[in-house]
C-alpha cells in the first residue's frame, strides 16, 4: 500500500464509495471519514456536529474528497468551517464536491460559501460541478420511482446530460493525485437524453417495463411526499426539473471526465447495464 493517504468523507455514499474505491485502485491508504466504522475502510471517526472529531479526520492526509451533506441539519453552513479545518490539518490537496447549480447560485448560498472558503485556503483544490446523476433513478431519489415502472416527473421534454456517480469519483480521484487536475471543473455525461430515453435504456436492462410520464410540480411533490420524502426537498427537486424542462437552464455538455481520464463517460445504456448485473 502506498504512503499517500486520502481522507475521503461520505465514503459509503453516492460518489464516496466509488471514491474510496477508486482511491484503492491506485494504492492509496484510504481514509474513511464517517460518524460509525464502514467496513471496508481504515475509519477515521468524524461527526458534522463536532467539530472536535474534523481535525483528526484529515490530520496526516495528503488529499481529501469533502460531501456537504445537504439533508444534515446544520452541515451546509458548517461547510466552511470544516474546510479550513481540513486546511489546518496539513491536507495539501482538497477536491469538494459541488454542483452545477452553483453556477447561478446566490453568493451567499451555502454551495457557493462552501466553494469560495475552498477556493481561498492554503489547500490545492479543485470544484467538482456535476450536473444531475443517473444514480438517482436506481439508489436515490427516484429508485422508487423506477421500481415502480414509471418515472413521473415534471421534467417536459428536458434534456439533461446525466452523468454516472462512477464518473465523478474517477475525476475526483485524479484530482486528488499529487499532480492532478485543478480549479472548477463541470461534469456531465456524453449526451443530453431525455427522461423517455432514461426510461427505455432501464428497461432494456432491467428487462421489464419501465415508462416516463410528465406529471405538473404539484403532482410531483404530492407524491414525493407521500413517498416519505420532505416537502421542501420534494418542491427543491420539483422546480429544479421544471426549471430545465421550461429551458430556463440549459446544461451543456462537457467533455471534462473525457479529458481527465483519457476515457468518454459512461453512457446511460452502459449505466444501466452495470445497474442491473
Amino acid at each position: 500500500m502506498s504512503a499517500y493517504t486520502v481522507t475521503v468523507a461520505g465514503a459509503t455514499g453516492k460518489t464516496g464509495q466509488h471514491v474510496a474505491s477508486e482511491a484503492l485502485a491506485r494504492g492509496w491508504t484510504v481514509r474513511a471519514a464517517a460518524r460509525r466504522p464502514p467496513g471496508r475502510w481504515r475509519w477515521e471517526p468524524f461527526d458534522w456536529d463536532d467539530p472536535a472529531s474534523w481535525p483528526g479526520a484529515f490530520r496526516g492526509s495528503h488529499a481529501a474528497y469533502l460531501v456537504i451533506p445537504f439533508n444534515h441539519p446544520g452541515a451546509p453552513e458548517a461547510a466552511p468551517h470544516l474546510i479550513h479545518a481540513v486546511a489546518a490539518a496539513g491536507v495539501a490537496r482538497a477536491v469538494l464536491l459541488s454542483s452545477l447549480d452553483a453556477v447561478d447560485a446566490d453568493p451567499a448560498s451555502p454551495l457557493r460559501t462552501a466553494e469560495d472558503a475552498l477556493a481561498a485556503s492554503a489547500a490545492r483544490w479543485a470544484i467538482l460541478r456535476p450536473t444531475w446523476f443517473l444514480d438517482n433513478f436506481t439508489t436515490g431519489s427516484f429508485a422508487g420511482l423506477t421500481r415502480a415502472g414509471e418515472l413521473r416527473l415534471p421534467a417536459g421534454n428536458a434534456r439533461i446530460p446525466f452523468i454516472d456517480a462512477r464518473d465523478v469519483a474517477a475525476v475526483a480521484a485524479a484530482c486528488m493525485a499529487e499532480s492532478g487536475p485543478e480549479g472548477i471543473l463541470p461534469l456531465t455525461g456524453p449526451e443530453a437524453i431525455d427522461h423517455d430515453d432514461v426510461a427505455r435504456a432501464l428497461a432494456a436492462a432491467l428487462q421489464r417495463p419501465i415508462s416516463y410520464t410528465p406529471v405538473a410540480v404539484g403532482e410531483f411533490v404530492e407524491m414525493m411526499t407521500g413517498r416519505g420524502f420532505p416537502r421542501d426537498y420534494a418542491t427543491f427537486l420539483a422546480n429544479a426539473l421544471a426549471d430545465v424542462a421550461s429551458g430556463g437552464k440549459a446544461i451543456p455538455v462537457s467533455d471534462t471526465v473525457a479529458r481527465v481520464c483519457g476515457r468518454p463517460p459512461f453512457s446511460v445504456a452502459e449505466f444501466a447495464r452495470q445497474f442491473a448485473a
